[in-house]
């Protein structure tokens, strides 16, 4: 668990990885929006396999948090504004191409925001029962066969490699949305 502080005040972030048959991505969605509703969190999830570590998401949630907070966001909701600053894009239909759940996906990420820990700890615990997830935060590190998908869904170039690896290279794209205001 993560406390974040900003203009949106104080949240705390939750992040967990596992691993799961995604038979349908609305299942999966009215499950997080049920849960969400009665812990009164926000949650997303996430393919892992466009994921470069924990850092990523709370990085990405920070600045989902922020844009909201001060009108700079491009998207009406919490849930798709995570989306777009975890892709590193602000159209929603490429943030879920490059980010999104699919249906057959193995391995996910979840990404919860609440006021205090017990709500986000409540919130994940429940989701990973109801969507019968096997945690396993492993999923969410940068392999080599990961690697290569980031590359291409972030269009990191190799050159960029020498200089930084991978999960930072990825951070810098999310906070290079930022300036696509």
């Amino acid at each position: 668990m993560f406390e974040l502080k900003g203009a949106f005040g104080e949240r705390v972030v939750g992040v967990l990885g596992g691993r799961a048959e995604v038979e349908s991505v609305n299942c999966v969605l009215r499950t997080l929006a049920a849960v969400d509703k009665k812990t009164r969190t926000v949650s997303q999830v996430f393919d892992a396999s466009g994921i470069a570590g924990v850092a990523h998401l709370v990085h990405a949630a920070r600045f989902a948090l922020t844009a909201q907070a001060t009108r700079m966001n491009f998207a009406s909701s919490l849930n798709i504004e995570l989306i777009c600053w975890v892709a590193g894009e602000r159209q929603i239909n490429r943030a879920f191409e490059r980010v999104g759940l699919r249906e057959g996906c193995k391995k996910v990420a979840i990404l919860t925001i609440g006021e205090t820990r017990e709500q986000v700890k409540r919130a994940q615990a429940e989701i990973a029962r109801e969507l019968s997830i096997e945690r396993n935060d492993k999923v969410l590190d940068v392999t080599r066969e990961k690697t290569a998908a980031l590359l291409q869904a972030f269009e990191i170039q190799k050159h960029e490699l020498k200089i930084a690896g991978v999960e930072k290279l990825v951070l810098e794209r999310v906070a290079l949305l930022s300036l696509q205001r």
